[in-house]
């Protein structure tokens, strides 16, 4: 979560625990604070932009960041935090206790931008909405990340994507989920289940009867989770549930405005309806106001 000071908070709903991440500011090579004459925060400008604009301390925090992944729980050891921010166009890294950031990633005078980031195997994994992939490890000398670019080349769902996802499976594979715009299906959405095949650096195509081996996956903007329907039968097996997606384009707002909510695609029958009521009108689709919350059980 994002304070009143626009930093961010490690917040366990259920127990109220929480733990501070490094703050806004830290993020040296985009952020400047603006001090008062007592030395308090009273606004924050990019840094990185030539601009006199100045944002109120608050307002950061609903906009700055797009997503944010842990290397695990802090309760279990030392956690990494991987930041995606700016719509998409840069990467960083913090250790849970350190006071920066860490910018590993700028995407410059591109209309590519970051789309999703994930833990796996050890490593974060982010891939962009041309498809690119890259890696990192850390650990090296001097705590370094090391980077790996694994899919240099976009593909070709570009100019039809709405967005993608990366899914850490617990059978170890990493999954690509594709959102592609299909005029042909009943709500102008279809969903694409890829494999990433590192002897080949590319991705495959896996049917989408197999490709989640009867568990569930739970996507959004916060850290997604899969479970499988054996130990929660309450869910529906082989689908992925949505929150709403935060939109950079307008191709999907412009055809048809129904992704508000949550919804779930049924990979078998590839259907998307909606998973359970939900607010937001079309507000929610620039600003998305659902999340996973996933208990210790």
């Amino acid at each position: 979560m994002a304070n009143e000071l626009s930093d961010l908070v490690l917040y366990n709903p259920f127990t109220a625990a929480s733990l501070s991440l490094p703050p806004v500011t830290g993020f040296a090579s985009c952020i400047e604070g603006v001090y008062g004459d007592e030395g308090n925060v009273v606004g924050y400008r990019y840094g990185c932009y030539e601009s006199d604009s100045v944002y109120d301390v608050w307002s950061l925090g609903g906009f700055f960041y797009d997503k944010v992944v842990l290397s695990g729980s802090p309760s279990a050891g030392p956690a990494i935090a991987l930041s995606m921010h700016m719509d998409g166009k840069r990467l960083s890294f913090a250790r849970v206790g350190d006071s920066s950031w860490r910018q590993v990633s700028v995407i410059r005078r591109s209309l590519d931008s970051y789309a999703d980031c994930v833990y796996h195997c050890g490593r974060f994994y982010a891939v962009t909405m041309e498809g690119k992939l890259k890696s990192w490890g850390l650990g090296g000398p001097e705590d370094r990340p090391r980077k790996k670019t694994i899919i240099a080349e976009g593909d070709d769902y570009f100019f039809e994507l709405i967005t993608r996802y990366l899914v850490s499976t617990p059978w170890g594979h990493l999954l690509q989920i594709c959102v592609v715009l299909d005029k042909y299906q009943e709500h102008y959405v279809r969903v694409d289940v890829e494999r990433l095949d590192l002897k080949s650096s590319q991705m495959v195509g896996v049917s989408p009867a197999k490709a989640l081996r009867g568990h569930v996956v739970f996507l959004g903007q916060n850290s997604l989770g899969i479970l499988s329907v054996d130990k929660f039968p309450e869910v529906r097996p082989n689908c992925i549930y949505f929150t709403t997606p935060r939109l950079r384009g307008d191709a999907f707002e412009h055809h048809h405005n129904q992704w508000i909510g949550v919804k779930v695609y049924d990979l078998s029958s590839r259907k998307l309806e909606d998973a359970f009521l939900s607010g937001g009108g079309h507000y929610g689709t620039i600003c998305p106001s659902e999340v996973w919350f996933t208990p210790s059980l």
